[in-house]
């Protein structure tokens, strides 16, 4: 229990933290008649490919998490089952809203392409994160 609640904590503050920087980033682009910039279209085309890229870990991160957990305890009440497992039913809400966020990324990334660096960044904090908890539940002992 412990252990969960320095990992709930450690998540919050890095949403907190990371939601003022977001600001800046999802205002749309400013059309004031002057000649596109090459330098910023480059740099956002660049960042619009490491976000594409960023969402591969993010995926695998999430396969690895849902084999790791499978037939084990969920201490998720979103994602048990009435006996208290992780199961089908769970692998599919957690492969859902994977698969909604991604989408609503790819919507607001097509509409504020300066917001690929954000979503980058969080995609591969979220990889990470989801990774460190499917190596935590491999070294537990099987029921």
């Amino acid at each position: 229990m412990r252990n969960n609640l320095a990992l709930y904590t450690a998540a919050l503050m890095l949403s907190a933290t990371a939601l003022p920087a977001a600001e800046n980033l999802l205002t749309p682009a400013q059309d004031s008649g002057n000649p596109p910039n090459r330098f910023i279209e480059s740099v956002e085309s660049k960042w619009k490919k490491q976000w594409i890229v960023s969402l591969a870990p993010l995926a695998a991160s999430q396969s690895l998490d849902t084999v790791s957990s499978f037939g084990r305890r969920e201490l998720n009440p979103l994602l048990a089952s009435p006996n208290g497992g992780f199961g089908m039913k769970a692998a599919g809400i957690k492969f859902g809203v994977t698969g909604v966020l991604a989408g609503v990324e790819y919507i607001l990334v097509k509409k504020y392409p300066r917001s690929a660096k954000f979503f980058t960044i969080v995609n591969w904090t979220a990889a990470g994160a989801t990774s460190a908890l499917a190596v935590h539940n491999f070294q537990l002992p099987r029921n």
